[in-house]
């Protein structure tokens, strides 16, 4: 386990690595949710380097918090923790991958702190115009649990009401919903792949094409599965880091 610390803002970092790693991949969760939720995908990508799966401030198991944290603030956390504990060690800089709020926080890092990553893979971004109310989105979440496997839900719940405190989850979800990804996007200057599940019904395939078209270097790519696509096709979402990693100049053995 690592950590990386500014005041009061603590990143806790799970790391898992089958050989001598020369080359990393920092995996961002959503709101609400931790490092838990890229268990099957950290299965399918530890053959090939460092996985580095985060708890963001105020969720999993960093430290509560009894204030609000900004998107811009979680990316600075994260640009930190890279440095300390990716770039630091001498390897390159990472693949960083973000799911639902992680796409944002990876989006405004590959902005803000474009040596942090040498490329973004965005699963599941919120949240589009047109929905970027609290009542519309828990609709849509709402309906993309219908058919999400028993064992994500069952994570997220414990994640969301058990490990994070209630009033910070709220704080968070108001920034999600006024966050505009496709503002931020533009300023990247490495490629971005933008990951959307065939059945997600939160993060429609409108919203993830326009959303690559905005960044400069940037794909669209559909895998199997929902709005948490990465648990319900981990292998797909894998090839597709992989790939990114070889497009970013790293190579893969």
């Amino acid at each position: 386990m690592k950590r990386s610390s500014d005041g009061d803002l603590t990143i806790v970092g799970y790391v898992r690595t089958s050989r001598e790693a020369d080359r990393a991949v920092v995996l961002v969760h959503g709101v609400g949710s931790s490092s838990r939720a890229y268990q099957r995908l950290a299965d399918h990508l530890v053959a090939h380097g460092a996985v580095h799966a985060v708890d963001l401030p105020g969720f999993g198991s960093s430290p509560h918090l009894r204030r609000d944290v900004t998107i811009p603030e979680h990316a600075g956390a994260v640009a930190r923790y890279v440095r300390e504990h990716v770039l630091d060690a001498g390897l390159p800089a990472p693949v960083v991958v973000g799911h639902s709020m992680g796409a944002q926080v990876v989006g405004q890092l590959l902005a803000d702190h474009p040596d942090a990553a040498s490329a973004g893979v965005l699963i599941g971004p919120t949240a589009e115009p047109g929905a970027r109310t609290i009542p519309r989105q828990a609709a849509r979440l709402a309906a993309d649990a219908v058919g999400e496997s028993p064992r994500t839900i069952g994570v997220l719940l414990v994640d969301a009401l058990v490990r994070c405190s209630i009033p910070y989850y709220l704080w968070q979800l108001r920034n999600v919903i006024g966050y505009r990804l496709e503002d931020v996007l533009p300023r990247s200057t490495v490629p971005v792949v933008v990951v959307r599940g065939a059945r997600d019904g939160v993060a429609s395939q409108r919203w993830a094409e326009e959303l690559a078209a905005a960044a400069p270097f940037g794909q669209q790519r559909t895998v199997r599965g929902r709005h948490h696509a990465m648990d319900a096709d981990p292998d797909g979402v894998a090839q597709i880091v992989l790939e990114t990693w070889r497009s970013a100049g790293r190579g893969i053995a």
